[in-house]
């Protein structure tokens, strides 16, 4: 459920970018979803289908594309992709990428002068 507010304050963000930059047409939007990240790319697509709706982005495309899981040990700072290839410091990670949500850019028709 948590993924309607997240879909939510993604349009309004979207939105705003929008009107301050080209008024007109939003017409796709790319998202950076990483793989650790809570998120389910496909509860966002149908939110972002039922809000879109009598907005600048009633007709845009929601494209996403993934990021991998990137930890780094506290200890030797190796980099690994997942917690099974970890080396054996056993000193604790930390996550370096992958749980990330960002929009990666909107793409915008602009409206035709008069």
């Amino acid at each position: 459920m948590h993924e309607l507010a997240i879909t939510r304050s993604l349009l309004f963000q979207v939105l705003q970018e929008a009107k301050r930059f080209a008024p007109g047409k939003v017409m796709r939007v790319k998202l950076l979803i990483g793989e650790n990240s809570p998120v389910v790319p496909e509860c966002v697509q149908f939110y972002f289908d039922q809000l879109k709706k009598n907005t600048p982005a009633a007709s845009a495309v929601l494209e996403f594309r993934r990021i991998p899981l990137r930890i780094r040990c506290l200890r030797c700072g190796r980099e690994f992709g997942s917690i099974e290839d970890m080396c054996h410091c056993n000193a604790g990670a930390e996550i370096t990428g992958g749980d990330e949500l960002v929009i990666e850019s909107i793409v915008i028709e602009e409206k035709e002068a008069r």
